[in-house]
This record gives C-alpha cells, structure tokens and sequence, in this order.
C-alpha cells in the first residue's frame, strides 16, 4: 500500500474518532433553547423561590389523566401548584389536602410544613395517583 494512502486513512480515521468523541461527550455547544423559546427542561430543575413561604416552589401538571411528575420529593416549607392541563375536571384529593374542582387551566397549590409522605389522587379519576415526600 501506498505510504500516501496509509498516512491518508489515518488522518481520517482521527477525524472520524475525534468528531465521535466531541459529540458524544457533550461540547459545549448549547443545546437548549433560548429563554421565551420552546425550552423542553423540567420546570423542577430549578424551582423558583415562594416568595409566601420561602421555601421553593414546585409544579405538576394534571395531563393524559396522569400527574407530571407522580412523585416529587421536596423540603419541609415547600410549596407545590398542580395546574390541569386535561381538557375534563380533575380534583386531589388527599388525608391532608384537598382542591375544588379544577377545569382546564385552574391551579391549586398546597404549602407543605410537615416532614411525611403524602399520598394523592384524583377523586373524580382515583386511577390516577400520586406521592409527595418532604424530607427535613
């Protein structure tokens, strides 16, 4: 084989292993939207702060007859807001909380003072269920 060649095919066999490893390893090419844009991050990333409470503030929505996310772990003085998203009423329904009735768009929040597990549903759909932690 050609020396040429032999050089050539090495050349391009780094390129193809270095551009591979760039990409796999995540460069730091930003792959997120830009704010105001359509983001697909999780809100609960980052909660922002309740301004109420001090605590941080976490959201779930009510979609495709599920609670996103079903369980959430938080701190004690936490505040979290469930908002439907479905096109028919949901309410939770909980031994500690309980919400009207929500149509589509209407929020309902609860401040969590309580370190416990808190488990949910909704009582008009008790399929759907979801759990609460709040550590210290």
């Amino acid at each position: 084989m050609n020396k040429t060649i032999l050089i050539s095919i090495i050349v391009i066999i780094l390129i193809i292993l270095v551009g591979g490893y760039y990409i796999y390893n995540g460069s730091t090419y930003n792959t997120k939207a830009p704010a105001g844009e359509n983001s697909v991050t999780n809100p609960n990333d980052n909660p922002p702060i309740n301004p109420e409470t001090g605590g941080k503030f976490y959201k779930i929505e009510i979609k495709n007859f599920a609670f996103s996310p079903s369980a959430l772990t938080i701190k004690k003085g936490d505040t979290v807001s469930w908002t439907n998203k479905d096109s028919v009423p949901h309410q939770i329904k909980s031994a500690v909380f309980n919400s009207a009735v929500l149509s589509t768009g209407e929020s309902f929040q609860f401040d969590f003072s309580t370190v416990g597990e808190y488990n949910y549903s909704c009582a008009i759909h008790p399929s759907m269920l979801g759990k609460i932690t709040v550590t210290q």
